[in-house]
């Protein structure tokens, strides 16, 4: 009986402690859609950091997990910052501006197609943009926004699936 209870013991301590490390420290994401290429396919998967903005929020660039604010907390979208607190981002003519400079942003493609768009972020404000400019569901969308810190679940940092790409990083 007590090596039962020992084993029982072990099993749910072994649950919690998974339960603990997939809700707050890793967890896996799979790409839906074409927005994100082509730095992220549809049906890769990608390993989370959820840990990442516990104390600081997104940087420039990060590929993030995020909520959309007015969507089911359940929908979680993969987007890129594109900019955070205090910047102002704007897209003219096709070009990408950032702080009134010209974007650097090798990953993005098809913003020569793109309307206009221009924000100045305030604080706790994050613009999310998908890679696939012509083709994101993202911050520009009227019923999307800026995102605040709160929206963002973590940082996608490795792709596992296909397997040819297992473990290659994600920038």
């Amino acid at each position: 009986m007590k090596r039962a209870l020992s084993w029982c013991a072990w099993i749910v301590g072994a649950l919690v402690v998974g339960y603990l490390l997939r809700t707050y420290v890793v967890g896996t994401a799979r790409v839906v859609g074409t927005s994100m290429e082509p730095t992220l396919n549809s049906a890769d998967i990608v390993v989370v950091t959820k840990f990442d903005y516990l104390l600081s929020g997104p940087s420039r660039g990060d590929v993030t997990l995020c909520r959309l604010p007015e969507h089911s907390e359940s929908e979680t979208y993969l987007k890129r910052v594109a900019a955070i607190p205090g910047d102002t981002y704007a897209i003219r003519g096709g070009v990408a501006y950032l702080n009134g400079e010209v974007a650097d942003e090798p990953y993005a493609t098809g913003t020569e197609g793109c309307e206009d768009f221009e924000i100045t972020l305030a604080e706790n404000e994050y613009l999310v943009l998908g890679d696939n400019r012509m083709e994101s569901y993202d911050s520009r969308a009227a019923d999307v926004g800026v995102l605040s810190r709160a929206d963002f679940i973590g940082r996608a940092r490795l792709k596992v699936w296909p397997l040819e790409q297992f473990f290659r990083p994600i920038y």
